[in-house]
């Protein structure tokens, strides 16, 4: 890959999917919404918009390649998580502008910019807001026995990719997140890829199951699945014949370190087996198997995040 200066022709930020749903009975409510005004009486009842996405797209001047990378964020993020890592490194994005390809960042269904609903009227229950207690384990930073408020390389697994110093910033990113909402979120991305045509998928965590999906879906459309450690996969429908490539990458402290990952990896094993049954192309790149060792479940902001993207770009060209 030569790396440049980014030459983009446009930036556009819009909204797909979604649609009208009325709600009435609410209370009236007093609301002062302006520091000094008096207050004003709001009402909810009315129609609103409910199931929309947001995507921010960067078209190139010079694209290398017809096809826009689509970058679908995991559960309790935003598309912020490819910009720049915790410790102000560019992010992925950054490093795929460089390699001349057009992107699309997503917020999927009540994340980030594509906004929420009500709850509990249209998002039943209590929306799940992260710790970092939680992450510190869940992503696999360290043993949950290490974590502590003071976060240091020394209480992270040995060989620690992610920048365990800077969990705080990393923080920051997380927003709420509903469960059960994967049938809207899915359908916020498929208005998307009906808008903007063939394109490349590359999907983290929930966002990984997600891709896989779609690529089923799609398969005329999607010309390319990278899978980055997807947390479910979806049942392979006999009726899909030809499938996209296939990509997915797994990181570092999952064997014997985890049942819940090492369960999310076996399955992801069990589905590729079945895409390379169907003859598709497709592969389970584990990192420490080919001497990358220390990956997070957050591989685009571990330390060697540029190396990770360097092979999905390897991988992106062999496609052309």
């Amino acid at each position: 890959m030569t790396i440049q200066d980014i030459a983009l022709k446009s930036i556009e930020g819009f909204h797909v999917g979604g649609e009208r749903v009325y709600m009435d009975g609410f209370p009236e409510q007093l609301m002062t919404k302006v520091p000094g005004a008096a207050p004003i009486r709001v009402s909810m009842n009315g129609h609103h918009m409910v199931g929309q996405m947001y995507c921010q797209r960067y078209t190139q001047s010079n694209p290398r390649s017809p096809y826009p990378l689509v970058f679908l964020h995991g559960g309790g993020l935003t598309g912020a998580c490819w910009e720049n890592t915790p410790d102000g490194r560019p992010g992925w994005l950054t490093f795929f502008l460089k390699a001349r390809y057009d992107a699309c960042l997503c917020d999927a269904f009540e994340r980030g910019r594509a906004s929420w609903p009500a709850y509990p009227e249209i998002l039943a229950g209590k929306p799940e807001h992260r710790t970092l207690d939680a992450v510190w384990h869940h992503f696999r930073f360290g043993p949950a026995s290490s974590y502590c408020a003071e976060a240091r390389e020394e209480q992270a697994y040995p060989g620690q990719q992610f920048p365990v110093e800077h969990l705080d910033v990393f923080g920051q990113q997380f927003v709420p997140r509903w469960a059960g909402t994967d049938h809207r979120a899915l359908a916020g991305y498929r208005a998307l890829l009906e808008k903007i045509g063939p394109c490349v998928l590359i999907g983290h965590s929930q966002g990984a199951y997600y891709a896989l999906q779609l690529a089923q879906e799609f398969a005329g459309t999607v010309k390319g699945v990278v899978a980055i450690e997807p947390s479910a996969v979806p049942e392979l429908s006999k009726s899909v014949l030809t499938l996209p490539p296939h990509l997915a990458i797994w990181g570092d402290f999952i064997r014997d370190k985890s049942v819940m990952w090492e369960s999310y990896l076996h399955r992801c094993e069990a589905y590729f087996e079945q895409l390379q049954n169907k003859s598709v192309d497709s592969r389970v790149l584990e990192l420490p198997t080919v001497g990358v060792s220390g990956n997070s479940h957050m591989l685009m902001m571990d330390a060697n995040s540029n190396q990770v993207a360097g092979m999905i770009d390897e991988w992106l060209v062999s496609l052309a």
